[in-house]
């Protein structure tokens, strides 16, 4: 898990960067990109509508769950606030290589739980928010639902959890994305590939997916990205 800091760490902020990094480094099925080739800004309700309910204070603990790594914690590290990454859908694909490989096919059950525990293993209620982007639709239904659940213990009591899902109906693989914060208005996105295998949901069914979180809100544009704030 790689951890990005402020440029200014106090001696007990170092303590615990080291102690929170306990992820060996990326290798395998997908990596992290910093290239900026292709990147398209898009104007973000969910992100202008997450600034608004975070404190208006430097130091929160913000979690990024998605692949775009620099420009984010570029951002939000001018900010002041401190910003964790665990590029979970990578994790996941290598989790789901080491299952084929063992002949199951699949995470399961014990799988999922066990996924989540290494590669979200954090204390409760340690984040004041959650960029989860488009990582959920493209996990398998075990590790989505353990992954929701877990994500809803590490969020802080009026804390909040950034979404998208991919709405455009179809036979073929899911497009999944590239994205990173620009501004507290403003994203930057980039068509990463495609899965096949990938859940698409209607609006019902992605508000039953967070059982554990008090309002789920909708923003849709015209790109057939739904964004999805999830309150705590």
């Amino acid at each position: 898990m790689k951890i990005w800091r402020p440029a200014s760490e106090s001696d007990s902020d170092r303590s615990e960067r080291s102690e929170m990094s306990r992820n060996p480094p990326y290798a395998g099925v997908r990596q992290p990109s910093t290239d900026r080739a292709g990147l398209i800004s898009r104007e973000s309700d969910g992100v202008q509508c997450l600034f608004d309910r975070l404190p208006d204070t430097a130091g929160l603990r913000i979690l990024d769950l998605g692949m775009l790594t620099e420009g984010t914690p570029q951002y939000l590290g001018g900010l002041g606030h401190r910003v964790y990454t665990a590029s979970l859908l990578h994790s996941f694909d290598l989790a789901l290589a080491d299952a084929a490989a063992n002949s199951t096919g699949s995470l399961g059950r014990q799988g999922a739980s066990r996924f989540v525990r290494q590669h979200l293993d954090f204390p409760p209620q340690t984040f004041h928010a959650v960029l989860a982007w488009d990582v959920l639709q493209h996990l398998d239904q075990e590790t989505m639902y353990s992954t929701v659940a877990h994500l809803a213990k590490i969020v802080r009591p009026n804390g909040a959890m950034l979404c998208i899902f991919h709405m455009e109906r179809g036979n073929g693989p899911v497009p999944v994305f590239d994205f990173a914060v620009d501004s507290n208005s403003t994203i930057l996105i980039r068509e990463a590939g495609h899965r096949a295998g990938s859940r698409e949901l209607n609006t019902r069914g992605i508000e039953s997916l967070f059982p554990q979180f008090r309002a789920v809100h909708f923003y849709l544009r015209r790109d057939a990205l739904l964004e999805v704030l999830v309150l705590n």
